[in-house]
């Protein structure tokens, strides 16, 4: 995995964090979030971290599933605590900011493709129902093709007899 220092105000900071490209950094009542991608076709993550006014990380998340594609676009910010973004599963992810920290169950208060580490209180709340690459199991695209193929009478088949130059009849 790429790791990447975060540089603060083109500054150092000595912070190494897993990630290999800068999607977009915002500032939020004296916390700084970051979102990186890893930058693998097929296989991208997006890894979100918060840190307080000192640069200590207080929560974090990924994002993402094997052999799901993400880009991540329009990053929105929604007053007075949200954040709206795009990335995988066809669906308009929404980050909560809490003022408070939060309790959370692992495992069953994120939804689907949404990771974070062992941890009973969160610093944001990731929203959203990402829908698989095509709802029915096919794409339009290939159940037009399926349906063409069902339709399409197939050619008929060679007897299994074959006549040789001498009149017997082979199978």
């Amino acid at each position: 995995m790429a790791t990447s220092e975060l540089l603060l105000d083109a500054n150092p900071t000595g912070l190494i964090v897993t990630g290999a490209v800068l999607e977009a950094a915002v500032e939020w009542r004296g916390y700084r979030i970051v979102f990186l991608t890893d930058d693998i076709p097929f296989e991208d993550m997006l890894r979100i971290y918060m840190f307080d006014a000192n640069m200590a990380l207080v929560d974090s998340a990924v994002l993402g599933a094997m052999y799901s594609t993400g880009t991540f676009s329009e990053l929105s910010l929604q007053p007075p605590n949200a954040l709206t973004f795009r990335f995988f599963g066809g669906t308009v992810w929404r980050m909560v900011l809490l003022a408070e920290l939060e309790f959370s169950l692992p495992f069953f208060s994120d939804p689907r493709g949404v990771s974070r580490k062992l941890k009973f209180f969160r610093h944001f709340r990731i929203e959203g129902k990402p829908q698989p690459e095509s709802v029915s199991g096919i794409s339009a695209q290939s159940e037009t093709t399926a349906r063409a193929q069902v339709l399409t009478p197939l050619p008929r088949r060679a007897s299994k007899k074959a006549r040789t130059k001498n009149g017997i009849n082979r199978f």
